[in-house]
Formats: C-alpha cells, sequence, structure tokens
C-alpha cells in the first residue's frame, strides 16, 4: 500500500508541475526572435479574393495616397465618440462619421492594456502576453515583423511624436522623433502640448510619408480623476481640433 502511495503521489507531483509549466508557457509567452529573413515579403502576399489572381512579386502596388497620419489618442473610449455626448465632445469628427466621410469601427482590446503590448498588437497583429506587463518599464527593441519594420523597408520616411515608447521599440526606424514619458501621470497638458507643438511646421512639409501621434492626456485624465471628470470635454475637444487641423491641411495636398 505504502508503494502504490508513493507512486500516486509522485504521479499528483508531476501532474502538477506539467501543469504549472503549461500554465506559465501561456501566461508568459517566450518572445519571438525574428531574423532579417523571416520578414514578410511581397511574394508572401496571398492571391486577391475571388479573382484567385497572385500579385506581381516583383512590383510593389501603386500606393492610393501619398501620405499617412495615424493618431492614436490614448483611453479614448466609444462613446466618446459614438455615444450621446459624442456631438458635443468632438463634434468635427462625429459630424464627419455621420455623414459617412469616414470608415469607423470598435476595436476591442485584450489584456493587458497597457501602452508596449497594446502597440505591438497594434504594429505586429499579434496578442501579447501577460509578461509585457513587465516588460512596459523598459520597452526593449520589437524584433518581430510588424508595420514599423516594413513601412521602413520599402523607403518611407516616418516621423514620430508622442509615448516615447515608440522610439524604444523602433529605434533607428523614424527620421524624425521627440518622445514624452508616460509616467507622469498628473500631467494632462504639456505631455500633449509637446506633440501638438510640432503639427503646423511639420504637416507643411513634404519630407516626410507616413506621421505617427500618440497622444496622452486623456489616459492621465483617466488615471486621476476617471472618465467622467470635468476635465475629459475639454480635452476631447482639443483632440478634436487637432483631428480638424489633420484632415484640413491632408485635403488641401491632395
Amino acid at each position: 500500500m505504502r508503494i502504490r502511495s508513493s507512486v500516486f503521489a509522485c504521479f499528483c507531483l508531476i501532474l502538477e508541475v506539467l501543469g504549472i509549466a503549461l500554465f506559465l508557457r501561456g501566461f508568459f509567452p517566450v518572445p519571438i526572435k525574428s531574423s532579417f529573413s523571416s520578414k514578410s515579403k511581397l511574394s508572401d502576399v496571398p492571391p486577391e479574393p475571388f479573382t484567385g489572381r497572385s500579385l506581381n512579386s516583383s512590383k510593389v502596388p501603386d500606393a492610393l495616397f501619398k501620405r499617412v497620419v495615424i493618431v492614436l489618442i490614448d483611453a479614448l473610449r466609444e462613446d466618446f465618440v459614438f455615444g450621446p455626448n459624442g456631438r458635443k465632445y468632438m463634434p468635427y469628427i462625429r459630424h464627419l462619421v455621420e455623414r459617412g466621410s469616414t470608415y469607423s469601427f470598435v476595436a476591442k482590446a485584450r489584456p493587458p492594456t497597457v501602452t508596449m503590448p497594446r502597440i505591438k498588437a497594434l504594429t505586429t497583429g499579434s496578442i501579447p502576453g501577460f509578461i509585457d506587463v513587465v516588460m512596459n518599464l523598459n520597452s526593449p527593441a520589437l524584433l518581430e515583423d510588424n508595420l514599423i519594420w516594413q513601412a521602413k523597408a520599402a523607403g518611407k520616411r516616418m516621423v514620430f511624436y508622442g509615448d516615447d515608447t515608440w522610439v524604444k521599440l523602433f529605434p533607428k526606424h523614424f527620421m524624425e522623433y521627440d518622445g514624452t514619458t508616460s509616467f507622469f501621470v498628473s500631467d494632462y497638458t504639456e505631455v500633449d502640448n509637446n506633440v501638438t507643438r510640432h503639427l503646423d511646421s511639420t504637416l507643411k512639409r513634404d519630407d516626410w510619408d507616413i506621421l505617427i501621434l500618440h497622444y496622452l492626456g486623456l489616459d492621465h485624465i483617466g488615471h486621476i480623476s476617471g472618465p467622467h471628470s470635468s476635465l475629459i470635454q475639454p480635452k476631447l475637444m482639443e483632440m478634436d481640433d487637432i483631428l480638424k487641423k489633420i484632415h484640413g491641411s491632408l485635403i488641401l495636398k491632395v
């Protein structure tokens, strides 16, 4: 009986160790170390749907637009734009949505929802692991295949202003950048002004193809006083004015 009990105890112990190992493997996945040769190429593009025709792998498709501006407003909730107060908080964007001038959708973010894992998810299309919460404090360079690397490989000139996590994830990718730290949570004014102060001069220039802006002020207000704070409306109106300026500038250059 003692032998049987010992065997059963050993079996349970092994099963427990395997269970813990499996849990840790899923909870803290090993980061993918991509080499240069493993990055996606034009020849990897699948055939067009319905037609089944493959793209000419020797020629990059013509660009639909000459330049792209990507604006990330951290903590911009869906109801701030599409909710009952959307017309009051962000009138210009709401107007564009209602007249059908935009393609709108709501993205549901999976945890962890801190900055670095979400940027990785946006640029790689992968689901980040919880170990990235720890790595968020000192973000290493992103080695996985990603949109920023592909844009640089295609010869696109990129400019970035905003959360310095981007600069850490994509070192030497931007021809010009000005990073702002995200750890002064009590600051919701200067952290955005340091981004906006570059806008007027940058939008007039013709030496860039992709402009990325990452605003943190709204997120900081949420941390300080929550989504129903009296500070939310003026911050959203500020963001609405910025988007209006960018949109108007791009239209003039078409």
